[in-house]
């Protein structure tokens, strides 16, 4: 057996700086006790794991759910869950050696058989995630403290996929007893946090676990997380301090934010890019040549600046990831400052090319029967700068001629809008975003676009299918050679310029802002945040006034 390195196991891990407007000498003061953390959150849907894999739902269960491995914000690997892992000389076993001691929250020990159960089940029952674990074969309790994860060939992507925190593991006892449903609002894990309590589309309740296995930890006695998907109104609650952070800091806001030192600010680059989603299924959607006339028709440097204040947002240099995602590779024309520079004449020429030109004088495009080209394209009212973009993205596509009806809905009824198969799907265009939360391409290449991943099996909402980059995806979720992955990796990239199976946007800047007494709380780059072992100045939170 060969000793797996427990430090980063990607190449291209980079630091990322976080520029705070909290005094030094307050972040390096020791951590106090005590006091409830109230955060701002966005879920719509189910806690449990396996069936939610959004950032804003890994913001909620992370609190009560651990996982194996961990990726942390400067993009390293480290053992949660597990202590150490081996890996065979076929490259096929990767072996865990678990930490001891641990307990769920509804007092079952954590072991190996529940390891091997929560990752069994996903296969048998197909959870969302179960595309990255793509040539698992079976997990195998070797003994109390020891799991083996038994693969069909070597997989390269292993390790960094069990540090998404939607593998976290869940007590099987519990599972069984209440199911997904129950789980659902009621999730029962290891972490630093027991959840007390649930209301959808409202609030989730978190109080300290006592008997924690990490000793000393956490710091604060409760979470409670409120559910505001708009970010205006995030932004009003947390200056009145009734919440102590809001995600999604509008960056027209932040000039004025950064005056106030009851306000600390925090921004960093991210791995996550919003994106047009396309349904390749319609006509004339299914023509990679319309596809990329829509690409260039949108004018995303506009967007930076008219949506980001030309600073909460950077021009995409590739196709779905990132710098710092492991295999990125600047994918721009020589020349270009991003991929799919905005054009609108050639735009209008590529549509003609595919059939498509205004025949009547009416502004928007028909095709040879005379039937216009009219899209549907949904958007909603949460995220940073979602319902902006929706807006701007109808206004570039009626230049271009397609007329465009926009939708804007509410934030759940627009995440099952985008939950369901091909055949109940009934948008043409969505506007979303996605991100890499463990900085490996597998999650893209297995999970977003690979025709397995079709929603609701995975997050491919494009249903788009090619078989060149499922090939290519797969051969990079095995292949442990560095170099040879991240050509693949390359290739995989090129070909989507060709296929343009989205309209890709700009990459955010993610901006957090909290009460300056917190402290300890780390946003990941992967847009989480983890605020388990986070602790509140209690003589600054009085001095601000703040009593709840």
């Amino acid at each position: 057996m060969m000793k797996a390195r427990c430090k980063s196991l990607l190449a291209a891990s980079i630091a990322l700086g976080a520029a705070l407007s909290v005094p030094a000498a307050a972040q390096e003061a020791k951590p106090q006790y005590g006091g409830e953390l109230v955060l701002a959150g966005q879920l719509d849907k189910t806690m449990f794991p396996g069936r939610n894999t959004d950032a804003g739902g890994m913001d909620v269960y992370l609190n009560a759910c651990e996982t194996l491995v961990e990726l942390t914000a400067d993009r390293q690997i480290k053992p949660v869950l597990a202590e150490s892992w081996t890996t065979s000389e076929d490259k096929k076993t990767v072996t865990f050696k678990l930490r001891p001691g641990v307990q769920f929250h509804d007092g079952t020990p954590f072991n190996a058989e529940a390891v091997a159960f929560v990752f069994n089940e996903a296969l048998a029952k197909k959870f969302l995630y179960v595309s990255l674990l793509e040539g698992l074969q079976k997990v195998v309790a070797d003994n109390d403290g020891q799991v083996s994860f038994q693969m069909s060939a070597p997989s390269a992507a292993l390790i960094p996929n069990l540090a998404y925190r939607t593998m976290c593991i869940f007590s099987p006892t519990a599972y069984k007893a209440k199911g997904e449903e129950g789980l659902g609002s009621n999730i029962i894990g290891t972490g630093p946090f027991i959840n007390t309590g649930y209301a959808k589309g409202e609030y989730a309740l978190f109080k300290k676990n006592d008997k924690y296995w990490q000793k000393g930890k956490p710091y604060l006695d409760s979470i409670r997380i409120l559910f505001v998907p708009d970010v205006m109104t995030r932004l009003a609650m947390l200056e009145s301090g009734e919440i102590d952070r809001a995600p999604g800091i509008p960056n027209f806001d932040i000039q004025r934010l950064a005056k106030d030192k009851s306000i600390a600010l925090r921004t960093m680059p991210s791995l996550q890019q919003h994106y047009v989603v396309i349904n390749n299924l319609v006509k004339p959607l299914d023509d990679p040549k319309v596809r990329q006339a829509l690409n260039i028709a949108v004018d995303k440097a506009g967007i930076v600046q008219s949506v980001f204040a030309g600073t909460g947002a950077t021009l995409s240099q590739a196709p779905t990831l990132s710098p710092g995602v492991f295999g990125f590779a600047d994918m721009r024309e020589p020349g270009k400052d991003t991929i799919f520079p905005f054009d609108l004449a050639r735009a209008r020429a590529m549509l003609k090319e595919a059939g498509y030109e205004d025949r009547n004088g009416d502004g928007f495009v028909e095709d040879a029967q005379g039937k216009t080209l009219s899209l549907k394209l949904y958007g909603r009212k949460a995220g940073t700068g979602d319902y902006e973009i929706a807006q701007l993205v109808k206004t570039f596509l009626e230049k271009l001629g397609v007329k465009t009806e926009l939708t804007i809905l509410e934030s759940a009824t627009f995440s099952a809008a985008l939950s369901v198969g091909p055949k109940d799907a009934k948008y043409d265009l969505a506007v979303l975003s996605w991100t890499v939360p463990t900085a490996d391409p597998d999650e893209p290449m297995m999970y977003m676009t690979h025709t397995k991943a079709w929603k609701p099996a995975g997050a491919n909402r494009m249903f788009f299918s090619n078989p060149e980059t499922d090939r290519l995806a797969e051969a990079a979720h095995v292949e442990s050679d560095p170099a040879k992955r991240a050509e693949i990796v390359r290739q995989w990239m090129a070909e989507l310029l060709k296929l343009a199976p989205v309209i890709y946007l700009p990459t955010l800047n993610l901006t957090d802002a909290t009460r300056s007494y917190v402290h300890g709380g780390v946003y990941l780059p992967s847009n989480v945040y983890d605020g388990t072992f986070a602790w509140i100045d209690q003589a600054e939170r009085k001095r601000q006034g703040i009593n709840r």
